[in-house]
């Protein structure tokens, strides 16, 4: 728990999730490859590629292939989360007041943001001597720096009856007063993070986010409350599996994928063909053929990885009447008819024949018949890696709120079963 609490609080936005993952790979001696160069890989090493700022994918290679095992054991999550990102161009100046301009990513829960003190994180850009390759540097200001406020209750009388909130009058960003003739504190503030000049920036990729850490609640510390769970909790849960299993007989694989909370279609997104070029570059760098490499596409195993629905407390007729997910009561597999999740029971028997042979418990969601739910990796994935595949994920209350809320106890159960899925 101590692991994922660390990653959640220095893993602010997407970019930084990335990084920190890369950053512990490079402690455990995973070795860092380039797309744009040949891979020679060796048995019993470990590797890691960053395909774009905001992705990753790390593997183990086997000692010796074992044909009576998946060629590629996978695990996937994604890196970024609903919120705000700044649009770039002058912040709005308006009655005396500073507020960036911003646009909605991903589906928050807007009231969850209201009031709270948030930061700021991503990338910046700047000047180099090459046009086609700008200097990246990563920014976290750390600092509470804005604040989106509520209007008064005086002025809205009807506020606890649910009120529409406006993505551009009410959702944008205070960052302070101004006076006539002040500088971009935008961009002051990045050049002062950066230790740079503000000419030197060319532009930005930022987020909003909240900067209340972490936290264990509960008379008996059962729940964890944390902002960016979904979907970074799963994300922490592969990294420290494949860190801690050894050398296996397939390749133990985990990849992280940006841009899911938006449909996943970028190139950094689980719908590109990124991952399916990274799978034949590892064929290649093993030295097997173009035949051998579809035969292992088809020989292979997938777990998309994302977080997953545990029934309110407060509005059980929300749920399915017979599968009830709960906090505490493990991973959960999910399952959709209209495919938003790609499990089938041939493919999920094989993960719950995993916890069950390692004690660990496991439950099932279905959306109400009536109601449409979600979608996540594993649908997006289908085209380009078509092999045996599940949706997985661990329970949340209030997915998508500026907090969300799960039971300390599932991060172990999913973390040991992944171990279990990369080891036998």
């Amino acid at each position: 728990m101590d692991k994922l609490i660390q990653y959640l609080k220095s893993s602010p936005v997407n970019y930084w999730a990335a990084e920190n993952a890369a950053s512990e790979l490079e402690k455990a001696g995973f070795i860092k490859l380039c797309m744009e160069e040949p891979w020679k890989l060796e048995p019993g090493m470990a590797y890691y590629v960053r395909p774009g700022d905001t992705a990753l994918t790390a593997f183990r290679v086997p000692e010796q292939p074992d044909p009576e095992r998946p060629f590629f054991r996978m695990i996937a999550a994604h890196t970024d989360q609903p919120g705000l990102r700044i649009k770039p161009g002058r912040s709005l100046r308006e009655n005396g007041c500073y507020r960036l301009n911003a646009e909605i990513y991903g589906g928050p829960i807007y009231s969850t943001w209201m009031d709270r003190p948030l930061s700021l994180a991503g990338q910046v850009s700047l000047k180099s001597g090459d046009p086609f390759r700008p200097s990246r540097r990563l920014v976290n200001l750390k600092e509470p720096v804005l604040v989106i406020p509520n209007l008064a209750i005086h002025m809205n009388r009807e506020v606890n009856q649910g009120t529409a909130l406006n993505e551009q009058r009410d959702m944008l960003p205070l960052g302070g007063l101004y006076e006539e003739g002040d500088a971009e504190a935008l961009m002051e503030a990045l050049a002062a993070a950066l230790q740079v000049g503000t000419e030197e920036i060319l532009d930005f990729d930022l987020f909003a986010y909240p900067t209340e850490e972490p936290c264990l609640l509960g008379f008996r510390k059962e729940f964890l409350s944390a902002p960016r769970l979904d979907d970074l909790v799963m994300a922490c849960a592969g990294l420290e599996a494949l860190i801690g299993t050894p050398a296996s007989g397939s390749v133990n694989l985990l990849a992280l994928w940006d841009n899911e909370e938006v449909g996943s279609r970028t190139i950094y997104g689980a719908a590109s063909s990124m991952m399916r070029l990274i799978l034949e570059k590892i064929s290649v760098g093993l030295g097997r053929t173009r035949e051998e490499f579809l035969r292992d596409m088809a020989n292979s195993f997938l777990i998309s990885a994302d977080v997953a629905h545990a029934m309110h407390p407060a509005h059980p007729e929300k749920h399915d009447p017979v599968q009830k997910t709960r906090l505490g009561g493990g991973p959960v597999i999910k399952i959709c008819a209209g495919q938003s999740y790609v499990t089938r029971s041939s493919d999920y028997c094989v993960y719950e024949e995993i916890c069950r042979k390692a004690g660990i418990p496991v439950q099932k969601f279905v959306n109400r018949s009536d109601s449409r739910g979600g979608s996540t990796i594993g649908p997006a994935m289908a085209e380009w890696v078509p092999c045996r595949s599940m949706d997985m994920g661990i329970a949340l209350l209030a997915m998508h709120s500026a907090r969300e809320l799960m039971a300390a106890a599932d991060y172990g159960y999913t973390r040991r079963s992944f171990i279990e899925y990369y080891t036998l």
